[in-house]
């Protein structure tokens, strides 16, 4: 040791501890950052299964044009996790134009985004899928 380091002291120019305090003050922000991310990417499953959900029961209307809207609600319910199935509700409306009748399935979604250390909020999301019936006999 040196005359100089002896006159500073030990603990001014010690650095031991230097890296967990720089954990201590990284780690919040990185973990806020990775459930973020892992809580945006479920929320997008979940819409896309909504999405996908909702064309096959567009799909299965077209088929059978007489389904009603408790049989799509099942359709849909049955394709979906049990938290997005408990929050979504199927609204059948079928139109008669010129050119025939038109289905319109709707259901809206919402999310709820939450991160630790950041305020919980809710993403409503919309869906709508739009098929044409064929002429029932």
């Amino acid at each position: 040791m040196c005359a100089d380091q002896k006159s500073r002291g030990g603990f001014a120019t010690d650095e031991g501890g230097a890296t967990a305090v720089e954990l201590a003050l990284v780690l919040p922000a990185l973990l806020t950052l990775l459930f973020g991310i892992y809580q945006f990417g479920w929320t997008q499953h979940t819409l896309s299964s909504i999405r996908y959900a909702m064309d096959s029961a567009a799909r299965g209307l077209l088929i059978d044009p007489t389904l009603t809207q408790s049989q799509l609600q099942a359709a849909v319910t049955s394709r979906l996790d049990e938290l997005a199935a408990a929050k979504t509700t199927v609204s059948l409306t079928k139109t008669d134009t010129a050119n025939g009748r038109i289905a319109t399935l709707s259901t809206r979604y919402v999310a709820e985004f939450g991160v630790p250390g950041l305020a919980a909020f809710k993403i409503p999301f919309d869906v709508t899928v739009t098929t044409a019936l064929r002429a029932t006999p």
